[in-house]
């Protein structure tokens, strides 16, 4: 295993928290220049990633800065550049990209699904992108893919489709900002490489899974990756039916984690994702929205399914990606 070398960085190192940087066959670095997310420990051995408290809204916010970033850098976008940028998404996503095209004065172009929560397309509409409801805009189309594609058929040149299903920037973010992260935090808090620990999450394009593990992997000598089921879905199976945990199971495999690699999936029902919002609620003042409160349920729901002694010591870590108050 390659050596890693851990440093301190002094902006981090002033706000207590201790940030590492690992070099090894690619550099990896902390790329998000805000503070950390809190990792928080909302029961003794799990800790809960709260990206819902970014500044972006939730953890899509550091994807789409990498998403436009990797384009300029790539030279697909430039000063001046008329290209609109393009995007299927439900809407973190969207949020998240609205205000980053904004800072940087390019027009945004986001399709959606008619499902997904109004509050966020209103909100991505009030930061400047065009929604396109794909329901009632183009009804002929099954998907948001088969929508954007029929736009880029139709328009050819005018826009530059960012892709979070097939952008390796999207997991790279994950890798230099969410996952950097966790790990600088669990080295702080004391576990060493011995800790056993357990990665818990639902899967959208499965980036956030891919990256974190990716980074986790180069410290922790074991770390389980676990795949949050909703209802209606069979995952190994690769059935994907109507539920309401939106951003997980998007009908379709996910594209950075097929299910395959997971070590364990955890089916979650309706009314477990109810009352685990509801203990959020009332024991750590937490609203988030849905998928948030099934990836604590699913968390409690592994962990007590444990009886190897030699995961005792585990650690547990999931996320709380988005805020109660962007739903309906």
């Amino acid at each position: 295993m390659p050596i890693l070398k851990i440093r301190m960085f002094a902006w981090l190192k002033n706000l207590g928290v201790l940030a590492v940087r690992i070099v090894q066959d690619y550099p990896l670095v902390m790329s998000d220049p805000l503070p950390p997310t809190p990792l928080f420990e909302a029961i003794p051995g799990i800790l809960l990633k709260c990206e819902f408290l970014h500044p972006g809204r939730s953890h899509k916010a550091r994807v789409a800065r990498a998403l436009i970033s990797d384009a300029e850098e790539r030279g697909h976008l430039k000063p001046g550049d008329r290209k609109v940028l393009l995007e299927r998404t439900g809407g973190n996503l969207g949020i998240g990209l609205a205000a980053e095209a904004r800072i940087r004065g390019y027009e945004l172009v986001l399709v959606t699904d008619p499902g997904y929560s109004k509050i966020k397309k209103e909100l991505a509409a009030r930061l400047g992108a065009t929604v396109v409801d794909r329901g009632a805009s183009y009804p002929e189309c099954e998907d948001n893919e088969a929508a954007v594609q029929m736009l880029l058929r139709k328009q050819p040149g005018k826009f530059l489709y960012l892709n979070q299903f097939g952008n390796t920037a999207n997991p790279l973010a994950h890798e230099q900002g969410t996952g950097a992260e966790i790990l600088a935090q669990l080295i702080a808090r004391g576990y060493g490489r011995s800790t056993p620990l357990a990665l818990v999450s639902g899967l959208g394009t499965g980036a956030t899974a891919r990256g974190v593990s990716s980074v986790l992997r180069q410290w922790f000598r074991r770390v389980m990756v676990i795949g949050v089921e909703p209802p209606n879905c069979d995952l190994r199976a690769g059935r994907h039916g109507i539920h309401a945990l939106q951003g997980f199971s998007v009908g379709q495999p996910a594209p950075f984690f097929p299910s395959a690699e997971l070590d364990e999936i955890i089916p979650v029902t309706d009314a477990e994702v109810a009352d685990a919002g509801r203990e959020l609620a009332e024991k750590y003042r937490f609203f988030v929205g849905p998928s948030s409160c099934a990836n604590y349920a699913a968390v409690q729901k592994f962990r007590s399914s444990r009886t190897d002694a030699s995961l005792s010591d585990a650690v547990y870590v999931s996320f709380l990606f988005d805020r109660g108050e962007d739903y309906e």
